[in-house]
């Protein structure tokens, strides 16, 4: 859902949010600044035909940086370092380069053996010139794009819209999820990656309980048809 819609969405439900006097024609400046200050205060969900929820107004994360909520190269850990090719590859290979510069008679087999034995410990030792050429290898790389196919399991508490809700309401008040009929499932069944939260209320239920105990959280069915947002107000 875009920011338009999702402002059109909370504004069908009676929101309590500035919003430009038209929605439809309003510049993008207008929208981002109504955005900004709604998502602070409101939350929209998507409910699936499966009653899995999605942040309505989730954006995809851009970079890694973002995608596992990194500020800085440091952040990275060992298991993140040994488990991505495309970021131990370049470490090893700029281990490679050191180990010849230090020493230029080592044979082949011989620098093979301490590549693999001793690059993580290198990298995490490693100072001066090293150390800046090692977290520029590793900002390139969090300045990337994720791989979803690659990289899902280890970001999908903030890679998707669905674990984006999955994690919102790993931390929402115990009575709200209650009373919504809120329920977090972590793995369906043994060995299971499925994990989400679930509406197991009717959807104009669940609104009609938030408006009454004036929670600022509203759901709408996936995909439905954004036609029905520029009518108001409903509940």
């Amino acid at each position: 859902m875009d920011r338009r819609t999702f402002l059109k969405a909370l504004a069908s439900f009676g929101a309590s949010i500035a919003l430009p006097l038209d929605l439809a024609t309003a510049s993008a400046a207008e929208i981002d600044t109504a955005w900004t200050e709604a998502v602070s205060t409101w939350d929209l969900f998507e409910v699936s035909e499966f009653r899995a929820l999605s942040y309505a107004n989730f954006e995809e994360p851009t970079t890694r940086y973002d995608a596992y909520g990194f500020s800085d190269t440091s952040d990275v850990d060992a298991s993140m370092l040994e488990s991505h090719y495309d970021l131990y590859d370049p470490i090893q290979a700029l281990y490679r380069e050191h180990l010849l510069e230090q020493d230029p008679a080592l044979d082949e087999a011989t620098v093979d053996e301490k590549v693999e034995d001793d690059w993580l410990e290198w990298c995490e030792q490693a100072s001066g010139t090293d150390r800046t050429s090692i977290d520029r290898i590793i900002d390139d790389w969090l300045s990337e794009a994720p791989d979803p196919c690659q990289e899902w399991e280890r970001y999908y508490k903030t890679g998707d819209a669905q674990g984006a809700a999955y994690d919102h309401f790993l931390r929402e008040d115990p009575e709200l999820m209650d009373a919504l009929g809120i329920v977090v499932v972590e793995g369906d069944c043994p060995g299971s990656s499925y994990y989400a939260a679930e509406l197991h209320t009717e959807v104009e239920a669940a609104n009609r309980i938030a408006a009454e105990r004036d929670w600022t959280i509203r759901f709408v069915h996936d995909g439905e048809d954004i036609v029905r947002y520029d009518r108001k107000p409903i509940v």
